[in-house]
């Protein structure tokens, strides 16, 4: 028995009646997805690839921390739980020596402006595209603790079919979405000088 321990100490292989240790994999802590896809996948599907970026980053805080509150929920609501995943990754960076130069609550804030004009009349509207812009910054951090914990980690920066066919059916929305209120606020603009 004495035998078979120093051979499982010092590293040698083990006796055929030992089971082999598992392979463990390095989790990625955050969903991994390249700059220019977030900002493409986001522009181009009215921002409803961002829903999906919040769901897949609190399901990935959840599967980690255990943490409470449905990942879904907090995605559908990101304006408003935006602060809590900014402030996670914050800490996490920073818990691995990686500079963090921004602030959760300022980020937070400005995501949320930037969500909030969407319901502003034609054109303003579209600037609520940029919200995504908001989040480059945690985006950022969180690809460098990417990069820290799993250097050779999934990158995800191609475009599959179903992204292709977001962007699509997104773009066609977005157009027809320009060109209704666009018309719905020279009618209304008409209705008003007619009064």
């Amino acid at each position: 028995v004495r035998a078979g321990v120093e051979h499982a100490i010092i590293g040698e292989p083990q006796p055929p009646f030992m089971p082999p240790e598992p392979q463990q994999s390095i989790d990625i802590p955050y969903f991994p997805v390249a700059r220019q896809k977030l900002i493409v996948m986001s522009v181009t599907t009215l921002s409803m690839y961002q829903i999906y970026w919040f769901y897949k980053n609190w399901q990935q805080m959840a599967l980690r921390t255990g943490g409470g509150g449905s990942p879904f929920w907090r995605a559908i609501a990101a304006p408003i739980t935006a602060r809590g995943l900014f402030e996670h990754v914050r800490t996490d960076a920073q818990s691995r020596f990686i500079a963090v130069t921004w602030s959760a609550t300022g980020l937070a804030v400005i995501y949320f402006g930037l969500t909030l004009l969407c319901f502003l009349d034609y054109p303003w509207w579209t600037l609520a595209l940029g919200s995504v812009f908001a989040l480059l910054p945690v985006h950022a951090t969180m690809e460098r603790v990417n990069g820290k914990v799993a250097p050779n980690g999934p990158k995800n920066d191609s475009y599959s079919t179903m992204d292709v066919l977001a962007i699509v059916v997104g773009l066609a929305l977005t157009a027809v979405g320009i060109y209704v209120t666009r018309e719905m606020s020279i009618f209304l603009q008409q209705l008003i000088d007619q009064l």
